[in-house]
């Protein structure tokens, strides 16, 4: 017997399904990491808030390192290991069973004569070392392991975990990040009619398709390392009906040509970045934008703009979530590191994109609300 979507996620085209009992272990998952991100982190909040609130990067991980002498930190710590592995041993075997009939689709969905977007994969572009040296998230093989000819496995995976992971708080699409940054930038830049856009770092494009609903007469494209993330998300977007270039690059030095687009984006990557990497994605994204586009990356608020208790997960996630570049990227000032890479002094700042997310300091979903913006 097959059952639907779980919890309210959108069952397009390309989803798994899944059976009774693999959706019952899916919504135990899903519960019971909203407890590790919920309540049982609500209970470290005494524990937090007795040790003062640090701001350095030094601080901020002498504050862990304290918190996981604490019995109930210790606890709390071992319990959400086990859930983020938990994510893939619930999703990957239902994965597994459907991937000739998901990589079949995607097939059909990139040689169909009705396509509207495009699919184009370079194997020459392979995934950085600070990749493919860690399994972020705990994903075994991370997200650029290819398992077999034309392989989907890590999109379709990812789709489900994601959703698991955050406990559909991105939607049913999971295309919040990209629909909140780019309403945003409708209110903050009304002069700007952008006839292309690019989504760096883009997983299966669900950021991606909050763009293409905010500009439908945009051009719209979106790259990363991982081709098998990229097969699936061009078929989930084909089957959704929205038309999105995607293509395989690497965002620190990509094909395109100088002043070609009027948005330069991403949501959640530069966490995932190396200083160096970071650096010259900066770099690209001023040298691929047209005189007044707009480079607005989405990602995790600093420590600066956070709770004591908000600043536990993301360096625990540096840590023990295989994410190693998180505490020093919400540590420092990114704004610098842009000037440093070429954009003009006070031409970048960081940003939130409503009073809300402004004021929920310590949010953890993604990158909900904070950008690096800039204008060239």
């Amino acid at each position: 017997m097959r059952t639907g979507s779980i919890a309210g996620q959108h069952q397009h085209d390309m989803m798994i399904d899944v059976s009774h009992d693999e959706l019952a272990y899916q919504q135990f998952v899903q519960t019971y990491l909203a407890e590790m991100n919920g309540r049982l982190l609500q209970g470290m909040k005494p524990i937090v808030d007795a040790e003062g609130t640090p701001g350095t990067i030094k601080q901020v991980t002498d504050q862990r390192r304290r918190y996981l002498k604490h019995p109930y930190g210790q606890m709390w710590s071992s319990l959400r290991r086990i859930g983020r592995e938990f994510t893939c041993e619930a999703v990957g075997p239902s994965v597994e069973r459907q991937l000739p009939e998901l990589i079949e689709k995607a097939r059909k969905y990139r040689g169909s004569n009705r396509k509207i977007g495009s699919l184009q994969l370079d194997p020459s572009v392979k995934a950085p070392r600070y990749n493919t040296e860690i399994e972020i998230h705990c994903k075994p093989g991370g997200y650029h392991t290819e398992l077999t000819e034309d392989d989907v496995f890590a999109g379709a995976e990812y789709d489900r975990t994601t959703y698991l992971n955050t406990s559909g708080r991105l939607g049913p699409l999971q295309d919040m990040l990209g629909k909140d940054v780019a309403h945003w930038i409708k209110r903050m830049y009304p002069d700007l009619k952008p006839k292309r856009i690019l989504e760096m770092g883009c997983t299966i494009g669900q950021s991606t398709i909050g763009w293409a609903d905010a500009f439908p007469d945009a051009e719209i494209h979106a790259i990363d390392v991982a081709a098998p993330c990229l097969r699936y998300g061009h078929a989930r977007a084909e089957a959704l009906g929205r038309r999105i270039h995607f293509s395989q690059q690497d965002a620190e030095k990509t094909s395109f040509p100088d002043n070609h687009f009027d948005i330069v984006t991403s949501h959640a990557m530069i966490h995932e970045t190396a200083t160096q990497a970071l650096h010259n994605i900066f770099a690209e994204s001023l040298r691929i934008l047209k005189p007044g586009g707009v480079m607005a990356h989405n990602d995790g608020a600093p420590f600066r703009d956070l709770t004591p208790l908000g600043r536990v997960v993301p360096d625990w996630d540096t840590h023990y979530n295989a994410e190693p570049f998180i505490t020093k990227m919400r540590g420092s000032d990114l704004a610098e590191w842009a000037f440093a890479a070429g954009w003009p002094k006070g031409s970048v700042r960081s940003a939130y994109t409503s009073e809300t997310s402004a004021a929920s300091k310590g949010n953890q979903i993604g990158g909900a609300g904070y950008v690096i913006v800039g204008r060239k």
